[in-house]
């Protein structure tokens, strides 16, 4: 079992690495952030005990971390919307669903 170090990344690390919607095992994430897979499956048990990211075991020894789109406010009504993601830069809602108000 590894023991997390300076040099390992942080569960906020972790998040940012996700792109939303997006399916990730823990293997994954620690090549991609170069750290060992322990420290990265505690981080992203941490992640989803607080509500930041999903956890799915289709499988007994498979295990599948989904980062959730991000929940939005709208300035003028209120109104509270997921954004979806159609591609890594370009995103669905460029006005509020409820009002119409452009979305910064």
């Amino acid at each position: 079992m590894s023991k997390h170090t300076d040099d390992d990344p942080t569960a906020d690390d972790v998040y940012e690495r996700m792109e939303p919607l997006e399916p990730y095992t823990a293997g994954e994430l620690a090549s991609a952030l170069d750290a060992p897979k322990q420290v990265i499956r505690t981080l992203l048990n941490r992640l989803a005990g607080a509500d930041r990211i999903r956890k799915k075991a289709p499988e007994p020894e498979r295990t599948i971390w989904v980062r959730e789109p991000p929940t939005h406010r709208c300035p003028d009504c209120g109104e509270a919307f997921e954004i979806r993601y159609f591609h890594p830069v370009l995103q669905a809602a460029q006005f509020c669903p409820n009002c119409g108000t452009q979305l910064e």
